[in-house]
């Protein structure tokens, strides 16, 4: 047991000089290793007017919101999917709502191309202009 007293200006300290050093040294480590990925940047065509695609060029298929399906006025689910191969010859676009699940859409290309229809595209509703 030691009677000596501590001074009381002595205090606590640490020294972070090795914590900034690890810092610096994993920030350097993890700049050298990161493979930076280009981005390019990919001009896609507008669509101001959907005049020009309500002619009778193409079939439309729409993926509304609740994941129902519809073509030529007649809503369906998914499950019971008609046969569009009677629309082989002309090209499908399907016009898919920006809430619609997303795996109807995955689904229905995959059922377009089972039916060998190659010609799909994808397009989104236009904007409402207020």
């Amino acid at each position: 047991m030691s009677l000596a007293r501590k001074p009381k200006n002595q205090s606590f300290s640490l020294d972070l000089t090795t914590c900034s050093d690890i810092i610096f040294t994993l920030l350097l480590f993890y700049i050298l290793t990161q493979n930076f990925i280009p981005q390019i940047p990919l001009d896609l065509p507008a669509i101001e007017n959907a005049n020009h695609l309500e002619n009778n060029t193409h079939t439309r298929i729409d993926v509304l919101e609740s994941g129902n399906l519809r073509w030529n006025e007649t809503e369906f689910s998914i499950d019971s999917v008609p046969d569009f191969s009677v629309v082989k010859d002309k090209p499908v676009v399907i016009f898919a709502h920006k809430m619609a699940p997303s795996g109807v859409c995955i689904e229905l290309l995959d059922r377009l191309r089972s039916m060998g229809i190659t010609s799909v595209s994808f397009s989104g509703t236009l904007k409402e202009k207020k």
